[in-house]
């Protein structure tokens, strides 16, 4: 796997994990369409935060190279 990706999924696996857990706590108790709304929010936020402070960077690097690599894995196996 190229060092990129593996940079890429050790920043972002914490915030799908954290993000699945709160989404199906709030879900719970407030509804699905209110826990994607805040819940994706909230996440957006920590990650920017977190992302500015401790990985020292800041935009969406990590998001549009994992959603690139994404796309091209998708068409490669829609052309087999």
């Amino acid at each position: 796997m190229d060092s990129i990706l593996k940079e890429t999924l050790k920043r972002q696996i914490p915030y799908l994990i954290g993000g699945t857990i709160t989404g199906i706590i709030m879900r719970y108790y407030y509804g699905f369409l209110f826990a994607i709304v805040v819940n994706s929010i909230i996440w957006f936020i920590i990650s920017m935060v977190v992302n500015k402070f401790y990985w020292h960077y800041t935009g969406f690097r990590d998001e549009m190279f994992l959603f690139k690599r994404y796309i091209l894995d998708r068409n490669k196996t829609k052309t087999r």
